[in-house]
């Protein structure tokens, strides 16, 4: 793809994202009700889902990619790899941050060691190592070794998502919202589909940034 076009490409990626980011913004803050229970601190759900799904999506990147580099030792898959482990760190991060945000509200405390909590913290240390190991690790084993540790990361993504089903007689306090029908107005279903689609589509684009990035640095 010419320079030309990867320029156009881009900002009319950006400026979709922009937009379905901002009409996000909107049905949250000035459409949707507050929730009956939790009030207006609910409102963060629609983040901390959107932010979930993406981090989720950057690490199956994480894994194609660090499969197809221990079969090939493609140099563009390890480009890929990283990009996408470093960008899933990201959205991971920010998933705790507002979980943390949202618990206390909800909860009176920032953390508890429950099912869907603990391993998701157990994948945010993992991808923390990562991004470390990426940092720090020996330069001719670096690509080998982060594809294994990124791919252990990506197995655990099933593991958070089912982990309340999994250990169901563990006491928990992590809602199943979308299961249980949690969203009683049709507007709050509207308002999550759109912020998911806004913050994956900000991440596809972050993850196709810092791919470049990579790309230029190995030239």
């Amino acid at each position: 793809m010419k320079i030309a076009q990867r320029q156009t490409f881009f900002s009319a990626a950006l400026l979709l994202a922009s937009a379905v980011v901002l009409t996000a913004l909107y049905h949250v803050f000035l459409v949707v009700p507050n929730e009956r229970v939790m009030g207006a601190v609910q409102r963060i759900f629609y983040f901390h889902v959107g932010c979930a799904v993406s981090a989720y999506c950057a690490f199956g990147v994480v894994l194609i990619s660090g499969i197809y580099y221990l079969v090939t030792r493609n140099p563009k898959a390890d480009v890929i790899l990283e990009a996408a482990g470093e960008v899933g760190f990201v959205f991971c991060s920010l998933v705790l941050a507002s979980g943390m945000i949202w618990a206390h509200a909800a909860w009176n405390t920032f953390f508890r060691w429950e099912p869907r909590l603990a391993s998701f913290l157990l994948l945010w240390f993992i991808y923390l190592s990562f991004v470390l190991l990426r940092t720090f690790g020996d330069p001719i084993r670096i690509a080998a070794h982060s594809a294994v540790l990124g791919i252990v990361g990506s197995l655990m993504v099933p593991v958070v998502v089912f982990s309340i089903k999994l250990l169901a007689s563990v006491p928990q306090l992590h809602p199943v919202v979308l299961e249980n029908h949690g969203l009683k107005d049709p507007r709050m279903g509207v308002a999550l589909a759109i912020a998911i689609t806004g913050i994956v589509l900000l991440q596809a684009i972050l993850l196709w940034l810092r791919t470049r990035i990579g790309f230029l640095a190995r030239r």
